[in-house]
């Protein structure tokens, strides 16, 4: 049965009137094609002589006997009736023949006040409907084409592709139905609740609000950027920075907060952000104070902060050093409920700040490096002896000389020790050898015998291996604010020490810089990914591009005027993610620079996928038609007919003559295509209850929805429209599979099909499982899912499901499985 939109009312009618109308007579049409395809029956069926003998000889002169009474037309009790059964039960009736087979075999039926059958004839009443149930199962059935409402992910799939809109507004759409196999795109379970449609009308109004612009207006661009690194801000805030409990914001001169003006080859307006503020409260962190006070400096507004969870087991959790930050791995809290989680992971550095946009993309980009690091030893390991190899280099006269010169003989790997007399106060010894800068917690040493007090024993501990350079180098050590160290001894590794092997699978390994958005709590943060984490891999400087719709992460709420310094914070989180606990350079950020809303063009993209360019603009009638002609058959994945066509003009003609907006009468008429049934539903029609092969662009959709869980793109669209499909089939299935979009399918599909939501909801005992963290948690997720998309792509054997020879792990996943020594980077 085709579907169409109901032709135009009068012009006499109100523009919103016109367009109510047009919308309900699309969900007319298609509440008539639902009931159609419901109720299609069977094939009609004749039933095998000895069925329908058995049936007229034996069962119904029991059903007559036994239940007729109380369930016929005139008294259906409980709501059933049995006396309308036949030898060939439709479909509907299958459900009430499976309900009496078990009141049957329960003896639930009949009442036991009533007479009851013998156990052969329960035997044979049993027996029949099993056999008929059977026999129904594998009969033909008519067909009269399908519809099939899209899943929530494949309407925000399609709707992001049509418009070019990242934003995910289908939050507030109800969960799709789950049928009993575990799966949600079941026709029988996606059901249209007065709800969903309405929600449909709100969604498409708000998608097309951020789509359609002024595209002679300039829009509002923020642009600022963090620079990073010891003393690199010459003109520091002078006020000491609180922000809130926990804050540790970096010293004042070590980060310089920059105003820029983006760099766009079209007119914009510049947004700077507010430097003036005053507030009663919160600017002396959580204590209490009632007391206006006035700011003036951006360092108000923009804050570096590494709010996190303290207590880093080796090394420092940061450093900053003249040329940027170092971060190290950022240590996941062991739960969110635990008294050290609130605070987010370890090594967790953040911008606050007070202004971002309210819409649109943001983009963030990030220059970093992976620093040449130095491995730092476990404590258990001891110094090297002086006959085991022989010293490269000592440095003595620390004391007096911190500062000094620091000339080695070769270039190479290096172990540093250090001594010091015993019975000294620990405290953070800091090294600087030439490029390099460590840091590291050493403890008291140990109390002297009174042997050793009289020989002036020293304490040797190994710090750490590096790769150093020959030559001079600027040396410096500093044990605390007044600590004494005796000795550093340079002592230059043979490629097969131990050491030596562990400092060369160290230099192999990358950091991950991960990069998040979301609001400061006064207990912690919400945050949320930017995208996925990339591996940085260089020593040089190499700039990282985030991008996101800012609308899609935490926001905080908070009232206009605002007199609170700590409400309303946004956070933007730079990480150097944590994989598997194996040692790895820190990550080097210089610096960090957002720009949003972003924007490559304007108008943008979901602004010039609707108002296509044509040489008729100047002319509202014809280029209305092409618009609409153009996005209508884009949305319905098919050319649109003449009759849709001419009931979508007819809604645009009634809202421009009324209001003579050329953008609104457009977006009047495209909230009928987003909201008709040609989108929201896959449909395929049929001329006759035989078996119909797929037209062209049926198939394009099936394909897509099926391998991309989305619309066809152009391409697919264009293969649709030729006469023969069969010659480059394989060709298009092969470059579906090949596109990142077949991870749409893979993530629905492996995470339905294994119930993978169980992760989001499992309760972890910590004392017996204390590496499966969140973050394991959700990469093991991943895991399944990156399995099958492999196997479909490498059209390897199904008996992979059952036992493979190999697993897809990236270093999180290998060290939970104990592997760590077989990955570096990556699934």
């Amino acid at each position: 049965m085709p579907h169409r939109l109901l032709k135009a009312t009068p012009s006499s009618i109100a523009p919103f009137s016109i367009l109510v109308i047009a919308l309900i007579a699309n969900w007319n049409a298609v509440a008539n094609w639902c009931v159609v395809a419901d109720e299609t029956p069977t094939a009609p069926q004749v039933p095998p002589p000895d069925d329908e003998q058995l049936f007229e000889a034996k069962i119904q002169p029991l059903l007559k006997q036994h239940c007729y009474r109380c369930h016929n037309a005139d008294d259906m009790k409980s709501g059933v009736r049995v006396d309308q059964l036949t030898a060939i039960p439709t479909d509907r009736q299958l459900f009430l023949l499976k309900e009496i087979r078990k009141q049957v075999d329960d003896e639930a039926m009949p009442p036991e006040d009533e007479p009851q059958p013998t156990a052969e004839e329960r035997k044979l009443l049993t027996g029949w409907i099993s056999h008929t149930m059977t026999a129904a199962l594998k009969r033909e059935t008519q067909k009269s084409g399908s519809v099939r409402r899209l899943t929530v992910p494949q309407y925000r799939n399609s709707l992001r592709d049509l418009l070019a809109l990242d934003e995910d507004l289908t939050e507030v759409l109800p969960q799709d139905g789950i049928s009993k196999d575990g799966f949600t795109n079941n026709s029988q379970t996606l059901i249209l609740s007065p709800l969903q449609v309405e929600k449909y009308f709100e969604i498409a109004e708000q998608a097309l609000d951020l789509c359609i612009v002024d595209p002679d207006s300039k829009p509002l661009i923020q642009n600022f950027r963090m620079d990073l690194g010891r003393g690199i801000n010459a003109t520091p805030c002078p006020d000491n920075l609180i922000l809130g409990a926990n804050s540790h914001l970096l010293n004042n001169a070590d980060f310089e907060v920059t105003q820029l003006t983006a760099d766009k080859p079209f007119p914009f307006d510049p947004f700077f952000m507010q430097t003036k503020f005053e507030f009663i409260e919160g600017y002396v962190g959580n204590d209490t104070i009632r007391e206006w006070r006035k700011f003036d400096s951006i360092y108000h507004a923009v804050f570096a902060c590494m709010r996190g969870t303290p207590g880093y087991p080796k090394g420092e959790a940061f450093q900053v050093v003249p040329t940027g930050l170092l971060l190290r791995p950022a240590i996941p809290s062991s739960g969110i409920f635990g008294v050290s989680s609130t605070y987010g992971p370890m090594a967790n550095f953040k911008i606050s700040l007070r202004e971002l946009p309210d819409r649109g993309n943001i983009r963030i980009k990030v220059t970093a490096s992976r620093y040449r690091d130095a491995l730092l030893l476990d404590k258990a390991d001891p110094p090297i002896a002086p006959d085991t190899l022989p010293i490269s280099r000592q440095i003595t006269d620390l004391k007096t000389t911190p500062e000094s010169t620091l000339t080695l003989p070769d270039a190479g790997i290096y172990q540093v020790d250090v001594y010091r007399p015993l019975e000294s106060t620990g405290g953070l010894l800091s090294l600087e050898i030439g490029s390099l800068e460590v840091t590291r917690t050493l403890p008291d040493s140990r109390k002297p015998t009174e042997d050793e007090k009289t020989q002036g024993v020293v304490e040797g501990a190994s710090i750490l291996v590096a790769r150093l350079e020959a030559g001079p180098l600027k040396f410096s050590a500093r044990l605390g604010d007044n600590g004494t160290l005796s000795k550093i001894v340079f002592t230059k590794l043979p490629e097969d020490n131990v050491h030596a092997q562990k400092f060369l699978a160290y230099e192999r390994r990358s950091p991950s810089l991960g990069v998040y958005l979301g609001l400061r709590r006064d207990c912690g943060s919400t945050l949320a990914r930017v995208g996925n984490p990339v591996p940085v891999s260089s020593p040089d400087f190499q700039e990282f591009i985030f991008t996101g719709p800012i609308n899609d992460f935490p926001s905080p709420d908070v009232e206009k005027n605002n007199v609170n310094y700590l409400a309303g914070v946004r956070e933007i989180g730079v990480r150097c993610e944590y994989t598997d606990g194996r040692d790895m350079p820190r990550l080097r950020i210089r610096s960090i620079e957002v720009e949003g809303p972003y924007y490559d063009q304007w108008p943008p993209e979901s602004h010039t996928r609707i108002f296509i360019p044509s040489q008729h603009h100047q002319d509202p009638t014809v280029y209305a038609r092409e618009i609409l002609e153009s996005f209508a058959s884009r949305a319905f994945r098919r050319p649109v007919t003449p009759e849709e066509m001419d009931s979508l003009f007819a809604v645009w003609e009634a809202s421009y003559r009324g209001n003579p907006d050329f953008r609104q009468s457009i977006k009047d008429a495209l909230l009928v295509v987003l909201t008709s049934p040609q989108f929201l539903f896959l449909i395929e029609e049929s001329t006759s209850p035989e078996a119909e092969d797929l037209d062209g662009y049926e198939l394009a959709s099936k394909l897509s929805y099926f391998l991309w869980n989305t619309s066809p793109d152009d391409a697919l669209l264009q293969w649709a429209a030729q006469q023969d499909h069969q010659a480059s089939l394989d060709y298009q299935i092969d470059r579906l599979l090949d596109d990142p979009r077949f991870g749409q399918f893979t993530r629905e599909f492996v995470a339905q099909w294994l119930t993978l939501d169980k992760f989001d909801v499992l309760s972890v005992d910590e004392k017996k499982f204390p590496r499966l963290t969140r973050d394991t948690q959700s990469e093991l997720r991943h895991e399944p899912v990156r399995f099958i998309e492999h196997l479909i792509r490498q059209n390897l054997p199904l008996r992979n499901l059952i036992q493979s020879d190999f697993i897809l792990a990236n270093e999180v996943i290998a060290g939970y499985y104990q592997l760590g020594d077989r990955t570096d980077s990556g699934f």
